[in-house]
């Protein structure tokens, strides 16, 4: 009997699973926008796979609480395992998600040296390209993100710090006559320039493999590689590393040889669980205020 394992990685945006056989190859992987769904997104996403044949199930910390069985692994750490995994070489990793990006680099050895990333604010990330191609009344970041990487013309300087900012940037953009994959590309520079300010600077880095969503974002990869002046690898499975992490580390970690799945329903809570508290609810009981009688 095969036995295969199953890693989940859920973001702010996103549900990404992955199923792996003993081997580490990858047997199924998917990747698809939540839009705050996400039960609903990550039960069609498991319907694609045959649970039967699960040993394992391994999920990320980033995921929420809505898992009745598997082993937590953090998504760091899920990341840089895939990355390793794939290009063994590496020696700076490079993730960019919806709302948060960061580099981890690594000595020539291999061992693991340090994490930079941005700060708690989600300006200037992924999803401030999904609030952007919105605005544009783009279908989707998948159009924007062609849209921007066709671009051959010049581009308009759009602040990308702040979505309030880069609002009154892109009137004036469409004013000044730029064209919609100019301004696209702009924003996707503003974006790679965010980037490299913040987890390039004062090092120098070689090896560079890119992971997370927004690494499939060819504009944004491109700017980044000519700011810093070094090529960045990006494979086919980057915008789920997480969850290929998390199916390895769980094999690795011998599995879980208890698993009881009649059906995704068995490993999925559907319910909304009812918060409870330690103080009872505020009431309106010394006064009758406000009073709207008189209207």
């Amino acid at each position: 009997m095969k036995n295969y394992f199953l890693g989940i990685d859920i973001g702010s945006v996103a549900v990404s699973i992955a199923v792996i056989d003993e081997k580490n190859r990858i047997i199924h992987s998917s990747y698809n926008f939540h839009k705050g769904k996400i039960v609903e997104i990550l039960m069609r996403s498991l319907g694609e796979i045959d649970i039967n044949h699960l040993k394992a199930i391994g999920y990320t910390t980033s995921c929420p609480s809505i898992l009745t069985q598997g082993s937590p692994v953090d998504s760091r750490i899920a990341y840089i395992t895939a990355a390793k995994y794939f290009h063994p070489e590496v020696q700076s990793l490079l993730i960019i998600g919806a709302e948060k990006f960061g580099m981890a680099t690594f000595e020539k050895n291999g061992e693991y040296r340090n994490y930079k990333s941005n700060t708690s604010c989600a300006a200037g990330t992924g999803n401030f390209l999904d609030q952007q191609a919105e605005r544009l009344n783009l279908q989707d970041i998948q159009e924007f993100s062609r849209i921007a990487w066709e671009n051959n013309g010049a581009i308009p300087k759009i602040a990308s710090r702040c979505a309030v900012f880069a609002k009154t940037d892109l009137i004036h953009a469409q004013q000044e006559g730029y064209s919609l994959g100019e301004i696209c590309d702009g924003l996707s520079y503003g974006l790679a320039k965010n980037i490299t300010d913040t987890v390039f600077q004062n090092n120098a880095f070689s090896n560079i493999v890119a992971a997370g969503g927004v690494a499939l974002n060819k504009a944004v990869i491109g700017h980044i590689s000519q700011l810093i002046e070094q090529p960045i690898i990006v494979d086919q499975f980057a915008n789920v590393y997480g969850a290929i992490g998390a199916a390895m580390i769980c094999k690795e970690e011998g599995g879980t040889n208890d698993l009881k799945l009649n059906g995704i329903e068995d490993l999925v809570i559907t319910g909304k669980g009812e918060k409870q508290y330690y103080y009872p609810p505020l009431r309106l009981t010394l006064s009758d205020y406000p009073d709207f009688e008189s209207h």
